[in-house]
């Protein structure tokens, strides 16, 4: 190789390449043409090589600049176009929270569709859509299916739960039924048993023979005379009531209707008032029956004479007992006393109070208009117990005249205790109630009549406290002190048995 060449080559001077101070000034570098500087011409001996493959050297540095300048104008477009994305698309810095330094996210704005995007669709083929149809409308047959399926499941299990309520209110109510059986059989056995057929308005004699056959020493001590009354014809009334007592356990209704009337004729001989079958008042009929009862003692004890026995009668020997009304002047303080026999007493009803304290305002001094031989004319007269009876009968009176001469009902709280304290000249007395009878109804010529009374089967101090009520046929079983609890606006007449 030529050594000239070499060091003609090796001292070529380059173009240096404009220097750009500023970015504006990038741009418009990048479009204005670079003056090429004229390389000196080759020597004569390297002319030919020059002419047969051109001047390598400005090929070389034709090439360089052209590749600069593209390069210049590439950098310009891409500065232009960042600096107006940093213009118009700045974006604040999320905050920062403590702790989070590690799990920092970047957020990258988004870029908002612009009228020059374009919108690609892409064709489905009926193929595709028959497909997608056919898929969608499996799936929705599926879910029928299983939406079906849900509904009768849940139906069966409805069903199910209402066949199961059917059956358990069956059995509830079949048992129901059963108890209901069981009950009405007790009660038509207890009917069968203790109740008297009313004759049509006659409860007030059904209550009063219930009351009397409670007494069992009454009953007794009639029963054990039998050998006197038994033959006597005057002793009819006897012999009627006993028929009675001896079918009060009897389930014959027909045997204990036909001693009920045959009873009531035997009481209405002597006391026609109780004939007919209209209503009557239980108290009068009770002391009718009693008064006639007495009266047949005198003959009773005469035939028993002639027979050599004794006869004690059973209503003085129970009901019978001796009052003692001492009348004091109010001037001289004179006393008289008078006796007089009772089998019954009847108190002034009070609101409120207690039989024990009816009884004591019966026993409580009244004043009265007297003329003393002292001259004056006020005296003060209260009653006293001389005896005490077995039975000791009450009437709370319940009915009373009013100023038009009416009769009116009273339907004022009675207190209904089952023990009572009764102060004598002999002593005091403790007594029990064993029945009593009360009237139901607003009005004094209409209601009905019914008894309570001890069970039959029980004595006096047993602790079970059963008590039956009697209304005419039907007989239930209650408790005592429900009796004296439910009875308190209603009761008329109370029997108390004196225990000591």
């Amino acid at each position: 190789m030529n050594y000239r060449f070499f060091q003609r080559t090796k001292n070529k001077i380059t173009p240096k390449a404009p220097v750009v101070e500023h970015e504006s000034q990038l741009c418009s570098t990048s479009k204005a043409k670079v003056p090429v500087t004229d390389v000196p011409a080759a020597t004569a001996g390297t002319d030919w090589l020059h002419r047969l493959f051109g001047h390598l050297m400005r090929k070389r540095e034709d090439s360089k600049q052209r590749s600069d300048l593209q390069q210049n104008q590439k950098t310009g477009r891409r500065c232009n176009l960042f600096s107006c994305c940093r213009r118009k698309c700045r974006v604040a810095p999320a905050p920062e929270t403590k702790g989070d330094d590690e799990h920092k996210t970047i957020h990258k704005p988004q870029r908002s569709p612009t009228a020059d995007d374009q919108v690609i669709e892409f064709a489905v083929s009926e193929e595709d859509k028959e497909v997608v149809e056919k898929e969608v409308v499996e799936k929705e047959v599926v879910e029928k299916e299983v939406v079906e399926k849900v509904v009768v499941e849940k139906e069966v299990v409805e069903k199910e739960v209402v066949e199961k309520e059917v059956v358990e209110k069956k059995v509830v109510e079949k048992e129901v039924v059963e108890k209901v059986v069981v009950k009405k059989t007790e009660a038509r056995m207890q009917v069968d048993w203790f109740g008297f057929p009313n004759q049509g308005q006659t409860c007030y004699i059904n209550s009063s023979l219930q009351s009397l056959i409670t007494l069992k020493g009454f009953t007794c001590g009639i029963i054990e005379q039998v050998e006197v009354w038994s033959t006597a014809p005057e002793a009819e009334l006897i012999r009627g009531f006993i028929n009675i007592v001896s079918l009060h356990r009897s389930m014959d209704v027909q045997s204990k209707l036909n001693a009920l009337q045959i009873f009531k004729i035997i009481i209405s001989i002597r006391n026609p008032e109780f004939k007919d079958n209209n209503q009557k008042d239980a108290h009068e009929f009770i002391t009718s029956f009693l008064d006639q009862f007495r009266s047949l003692a005198p003959v009773l004890k005469q035939k028993a004479a002639i027979a050599g026995k004794t006869y004690k009668c059973a209503v003085e020997d129970n009901f019978v007992f001796k009052m003692q009304n001492t009348r004091t002047c109010k001037g001289c303080g004179v006393k008289t006393c008078r006796e007089e026999e009772f089998t019954n007493l009847s108190l002034n009803l009070v609101s409120g109070a207690s039989i024990q304290e009816m009884l004591q305002d019966y026993l409580r001094e009244e004043e009265l208009e007297f003329r003393c031989s002292c001259g004056a004319k006020r005296s003060g007269q209260q009653p006293t117990f001389k005896t005490l009876p077995k039975v000791l009968m009450l009437q709370v009176k319940r009915f009373q005249y009013t100023h038009y001469t009416q009769v009116q009902k009273l339907r004022h709280p009675v207190k209904l205790h089952k023990e009572l304290m009764v102060t004598s000249g002999q002593g005091d007395g403790w007594y029990s109630l064993v029945s009593d009878i009360s009237h139901l109804g607003m009005g004094a010529h209409q209601g009905h009549y019914v008894s309570d009374g001890i069970h039959p089967d029980v004595e006096l101090d047993d602790p079970s406290d059963r008590w039956q009520v009697y209304n005419d046929r039907q007989v239930t079983e209650v408790q005592g002190d429900a009796v004296c609890q439910g009875r308190q606006n209603s009761v008329f007449i109370v029997f108390y048995e004196r225990r000591m």
